[in-house]
């Protein structure tokens, strides 16, 4: 498998308003000042034996991937400090996917690629070329929509971001996650939030207004964990300097566990 993995490697080397966490779409020939100073993305380990994810087949293929691997906590490690996450049961193909690319280690030759204070910072994608490989060997596809109502995008949660294009089915990126910062919110936006359709209990309300989110992107992005350790680390993330479009000037890596 592994000698498999870098002839693979070898062949490809050869050749908001409001704000919506859309996917990052990496560009060619980054100009970026100043440079770069953390360390370069390691080199891939040997990807897990399952079949190229696509759309059509990542449904399946994770739901028997969830019965295998049924770790619930995953810590990310970055030069800012240590996140600890916690994996939700009931979104299983959210859940397996973000696994899979914990245990593959892909997240490990990526970065964090936008970082919005009070509200999200967002990773899972790079512009460097050794993650575009890996993406093109593991399977470009995206991930069915599992809403839970119970499930919302309070202060530390974990979502998948999506594109707003030719979507209807509001399905996630595969690739792409992000954790919401937010800000508290006054009653008057969850009241217009609800008159255009949205149901919060009073305890989601309640937490709203006193510990904050984005409530705007409920229904919209599907919620799959929450942070339960290192929320100062997300904080410190969504305010490092970044350029117009919310790129960190310095890179800021990544380095993943999946834990019991």
């Amino acid at each position: 498998m592994k000698g498999t993995i870098w002839l693979a490697l070898a062949v490809l080397m050869a050749g908001c308003g409001r704000d919506e966490p859309e996917v990052k779409v990496p560009q060619a020939e980054p100009d970026r000042t100043p440079p770069r100073t953390e360390a370069e993305a390691p080199a891939p380990p040997p990807a897990p034996a399952v079949p190229v994810l696509t759309s059509a087949n990542c449904a399946e293929v994770l739901t028997a991937y969830a019965a295998e691997h049924t770790e619930r906590h995953v810590v990310i490690d970055t030069r800012l400090g240590q996140i600890t996450l916690e994996l939700f049961d009931d979104v299983p193909i959210h859940r397996a996917n973000f696994l899979y690319k914990v245990k593959s280690g892909y997240f490990d030759a990526t970065e964090w690629v936008r970082l919005v204070p009070e509200f999200i910072v967002q990773g899972g994608n790079s512009e460097e070329p050794l993650p575009q490989q890996l993406r093109a060997l593991l399977g470009k596809h995206t991930l069915p929509a599992e809403f839970r109502p119970h499930h919302v995008h309070h202060r530390g949660a974990l979502a998948m971001s999506r594109s707003y294009e030719n979507n209807p089915k509001k399905r996630s990126a595969s690739y792409d996650f992000y954790i919401v910062v937010g800000r508290k919110i006054t009653p008057r936006e969850l009241f217009q939030l609800e008159q255009e359709g949205t149901v919060y209990t009073d305890e989601q309300k309640r937490i709203y207004r006193e510990i904050g989110g984005t409530p705007h992107l409920d229904g919209e992005h599907t919620v799959f964990g929450q942070v339960v350790d290192g929320m100062d680390v997300v904080e410190a993330l969504s305010k490092q300097p970044t350029d117009n479009v919310n790129w960190p000037l310095e890179r800021v890596g990544i380095k993943m566990e999946a834990k019991p």
